[in-house]
């Protein structure tokens, strides 16, 4: 599969008679005895972080198809990050763990050998995982898939008086910070994806704390109960409900508010007759 922005293939002899090219020159890659060379339709080029301290392999060096690649910053919605994970023995675990929990989402994994291990990886937050096996038309693919996802992320999210900040991490009350910590964020975050439904504690721990059970501790409890404070602060107490079957819900202050604001806008809408499930 070729990446969305890849509309033309030349393919030319490659060896001795093959003119010099190098990735600031024509969009190449090594297919074989062959040279399929990709000439790029996007104006702005997607852009790649290589996080790892060692060379970036040929296969997997998206300068040949158009990316630029950046070297300083972390990876973010507007520059993903590429990373080998080694044998993923337990140094190269930590290490990987090391990326925080915000940018996980927008880095990419190579060197997961089996699906057990790609599994995990995307279950503690990171954005794609492959092998080191992979064919590079896929490789490519799924590298612009994650960049397209990160793009269109809803940077900014706004029911009635409350608004969400996602590059800020921070949510305002009727337009005054509420000071949030990054798992207060994350929970608000997580509720307003259903805004009138009840979240259920289990997705809260798989969700933000990026868990496979709930644990034997109130920490959920604790730290929305810090979150509502700060909304009792800017005047909005009461907006985070208690579901009567367990978990939490974000109760707009109107039916119309159902429907979140996006900036982009995005089509997600809720059910409002799950709103019923829950109790202030």
């Amino acid at each position: 599969m070729i990446a969305p922005y890849c509309n033309k293939i030349r393919v030319v002899p490659y060896g001795k008679n093959a003119p010099s090219r190098h990735p600031s020159d024509w969009n190449s890659r090594l297919f074989g005895g062959q040279m399929a060379v990709f000439l790029s339709r996007r104006e702005s080029p997607y852009h790649f972080r290589w996080l790892s301290s060692d060379r970036i392999p040929i296969g997997f060096d998206l300068r040949v198809c158009g990316w630029a690649l950046d070297f300083g910053g972390e990876p973010s919605c507007d520059c993903i990050g590429v990373v080998h994970a080694g044998n993923l023995n337990s140094a190269d675990w930590d290490r990987l763990l090391a990326v925080r929990n915000e940018v996980r989402r927008f880095v990419l994994v190579i060197g997961a050998a089996s699906a057990a291990e790609r599994a995990e990886l995307l279950q503690v937050g990171f954005g794609e995982a492959v092998s080191d096996t992979i064919e590079p038309g896929e490789f490519e693919a799924r590298a612009s898939r994650l960049a397209e996802l990160t793009y269109w992320l809803p940077r900014h999210r706004r029911l009635g008086d409350l608004e969400l900040d996602l590059l800020a991490r921070e949510a305002f009350g009727q337009g005054k910070s509420l000071n949030l910590n990054p798992r207060e964020f994350a929970l608000i975050w997580r509720l307003a994806d259903t805004p009138g439904e009840p979240v259920s504690k289990q997705d809260l721990i798989q969700d933000v704390w990026r868990m496979g059970f709930v644990p034997e501790t109130n920490s959920i409890a604790v730290h929305m109960s810090r979150l509502r404070r700060k909304l009792g602060f800017v005047g909005m107490s009461g907006i985070i409900a208690t579901a009567s079957a367990g978990g939490y819900c974000l109760m707009p202050q109107s039916e119309e508010q159902l429907k979140p604001a996006f900036l982009p806008t995005s089509t997600t809408h809720a059910n409002p007759n799950q709103a019923v499930a829950c109790q202030v």
